[in-house]
């Protein structure tokens, strides 16, 4: 039947009915049942109208209407996309975050730079926070939606780098070691990330068996960022910590949670470590500024300081790019001493690279 209007006992009027719409020369008839939400009949006329066209255009052209940012948000998430700072509820629903509601309910296709740029002026005053939590996320909702309009960002600030030095480093370790309810697993697994300078996701992909040894000093990273697996030299404050693990030698994850069970990867908070969270408040630092990944630069700073070695540090770290200058600006010669005090030595990497990479590289073909 064709399309109607009709009002509701709250006074609101609704469109109903039904179109056919044309898919390769055959009808196909789809429901219509949409509130207009209006209370006033020529509005309410006009949705109907326009709901019409829309279906005319369609049959026209064989263009399909564009979906909601909502929609296309979904969808996004569904596909794998990052809902850190689209989704508002963590509980399984997918609701958009609020900061989105100016144009939630907007076609894809007409979401324009000037809107894109206010609202996220409104949500975020700094550039780089708005640049990362706004105009990435939404930029690449409609990508994926086959936006093709090209969409400028924020300019990018100076990043900051922050690490720790290797006293503060240490004071962290032992704080988690000191935990109340300690486990074998987590001194190990952060002595590896501030010895090795690896990604949080590289480290916990460590095999116990096949892709570490002791013996010889080395691990390798399977799950790295630029897809390809590298091979790292071990430093000694890694190696004793290591020994110490239950599951050393044995097939599985070789970090595991405090409950013996491997970590999982929550797709819009990422990994969540309480006992690092802990200590780094515990020793009068913020853990939002000094994640994890902090290891990683504080690794890169020391590690330079001592070796001034700028092929092995983009090789150890795993960098396809020039990130790894800044931390060179960054390595005071005093805290590669520092952190030899405290077994974070990484000299014998130089002496010693030809005999153990010739022995590892034999397991590492295997």
């Amino acid at each position: 039947m064709p399309l109607k209007i009709s009002r509701h006992d709250n006074g609101v009027y609704y469109v109903s009915g039904t179109v056919t719409v044309w898919r390769d020369g055959k009808p196909h008839p789809i429901e219509v049942r949409r509130s207009t939400k209006s209370r006033d009949a020529e509005q309410a006329d006009a949705i109907k109208r326009q709901i019409e066209n829309e279906v005319a255009e369609r049959n026209i052209t064989g263009k399909e209407p564009a979906v909601t940012f909502r929609q296309a948000a979904k969808r996004y998430v569904d596909h794998g996309g990052e809902a850190r700072f689209l989704q508002a509820s963590k509980d399984g629903m997918f609701e958009l975050h609020s900061r989105f509601n100016r144009f939630a309910k907007k076609p894809v296709d007409e979401i324009t730079q000037e809107l894109i740029d206010d609202e996220g002026l409104k949500a975020y005053p700094n550039p780089a926070t708005r640049r990362r939590q706004f105009h990435a996320p939404v930029i690449a909702v409609l990508r994926k939606s086959g936006v093709k309009q090209q969409f400028e960002r924020p300019e990018d600030s100076q990043k900051r780098t922050d690490f720790l030095r290797p006293v503060q480093a240490v004071q962290i370790l032992g704080r988690i070691m000191d935990a109340r309810y300690p486990n074998p697993w987590a001194p190990a697994f952060v002595t590896f990330l501030f010895g090795q300078g690896s990604r949080v996701s590289e480290t916990l992909s460590i095999d116990g068996r096949d892709d570490i040894s002791l013996e010889h000093r080395y691990a390798i990273l399977r799950d790295t960022k630029s897809g390809k697996e590298r091979l790292v030299n071990l430093c000694p404050r890694v190696i004793a910590a290591c020994s110490t693990l239950p599951n050393i030698g044995e097939p599985g994850p070789l970090f595991l949670r405090y409950d013996g069970r491997p970590y999982t990867k929550k797709k819009d908070t990422g990994y969540r470590f309480g006992f690092w969270s802990r200590a780094v408040t515990e020793s009068g630092l913020d853990p939002e500024t000094y994640t994890p990944h902090t290891a990683r630069h504080s690794w890169a700073t020391w590690f330079y300081s001592q070796t001034k070695d700028v092929v092995r540090l983009k090789a150890e770290g795993g960098w396809d790019s020039s990130e790894w200058e800044r931390y060179v600006k960054l390595a005071a010669p005093s805290l590669g001493a520092e952190a030899i005090k405290h077994s974070f030595d990484f000299r014998h990497f130089q002496e010693s690279d030809g005999r153990n990479k010739k022995s590892a590289n034999r397991r590492f073909q295997r």
